[in-house]
Parts: C-alpha cells; structure tokens; sequence
C-alpha cells in the first residue's frame, strides 16, 4: 500500500469535522447574532418589564392603603374636639382671651378676682401642630382663682395651664383685695395654651 494514499474512512470524518465547523460558523454570524441574541435580550427585557410592572402594581396597592389611612386620620382630626376651631394663631389667641375674661366675670367677684393682663405668646417648640399661647396675670383669691383654671382645662376645646407662679404677697402698688372670707387675693401668673388644629409647617431647611 502506497504511503500517499489516503484512509477514505479519515477523509470523511475530516469532512464532517470540517462540516460542522463551517455550520457552527453560519450559525453564530447568520442566524445567533441576528435572531437568537435579540431574542434573548427580548426576553430579558420581557422579564424585567413584568417585574417592574408587579413593583409598580404593589406600590400603587400600598399607595391606596395609606391613602385610606390618611383620611382616616384626617376625619379623625376633623371631628377630635381637642383642637382650637379657630383657623389662625391671631383668631385662637383672642378666643382664648375671651374665655379668660368669660370665666372671670362669671364669677361675679368684683376686686377679689381681676384680670391684670394676658398677652399672646408664640412658642418656639418645634411641635407637629402650632401652639397658641397666652400668658396671663391675675389678682383672684383662691376661692375665685380654682374655678377659673378648672373652667379653663374642663370646657372645650380644653385649653393647658402651664407654668403656675403663685405669690400671695401685693407686688407694686397693686392694693390688696380682701375676699368674703377674709382671705387676701394672690397674685397668679401661668400661661394658657391649646392646639391649632392645622399640622404647623415646617421651615426650610428644618
């Protein structure tokens, strides 16, 4: 057998080596880059937008969740008789004044019980809804001056009294008022506060 002759059985599994070569050459320049690679990134996209668009189902469900919430707190406040009615810190603070004033001209006491001042008071606590503040100053005797605080926290809205100083010594030229019982007026200073109800806002920068 001659050396230059070649095994027919060697030339054909070259051949189909080289065959399959070629077809896996087609494949990934003529048919995986211009079909299946858009495919799968197709897909891929697919997917996503489908994952995305349950994200966003999920948060539009939780948005109308908290949004039920909060007009549920929002009636809640609307009807919650613990807040002033009035729209302003302005419009609060004179009706606050004119309870104190009510109040201690409802009890009939003449000089034993009298209103030396009270002034309106911003407070400078960062609060999640604005105080209205009156500080106040009275000559009452004690019989008088109960009722009035006590009228004061039980009515409503309910106001707070804070900041209760007591002297029962005459300060200034102030005279002394004596009481049906013989008892010296006191001097009272405290302050009166309630609770708008809008939310205070909060400052730039806060």
């Amino acid at each position: 057998m001659s050396a230059g002759i070649r095994d027919p059985r060697l030339s054909r599994v070259a051949a189909v080596l080289l065959l399959v070569g070629l077809v896996l050459v087609v494949y990934l320049l003529a048919v995986h880059w211009w079909f299946t690679a858009p495919f799968l990134e197709a897909r891929s996209a697919l997917i996503e937008a489908r994952d995305q668009e349950q994200r966003l189902r999920a948060i539009a469900q939780l948005r109308g969740l908290l949004e039920q919430e909060l007009q549920k707190v929002r009636q809640f406040e609307a009807g919650n008789p613990e807040f002033l009615v009035e729209e302003n810190f302005d419009l609060a603070a004179s009706a606050i004044i004119a309870r104190i004033d009510a109040l201690v001209e409802a009890q009939q006491a003449g000089a034993a019980c009298t209103i030396i001042s009270r002034s309106p008071a911003r407070s400078q606590v960062e609060e999640p809804f604005e105080r209205v503040t009156v500080k106040v100053r009275m000559r009452c005797a004690p019989e008088y001056l109960a009722p009035v605080i006590h009228g004061l926290e039980a009515g409503s809205p309910p106001l707070f009294v804070d900041q209760l100083v007591i002297n029962n010594r005459s300060q200034g030229r102030l005279p002394r008022a004596r009481t049906q019982t013989g008892a010296d007026a006191i001097d009272a200073n405290f302050d009166v506060y309630g609770y708008l109800r809008k939310p205070r806002e909060r400052k730039e920068g806060a």
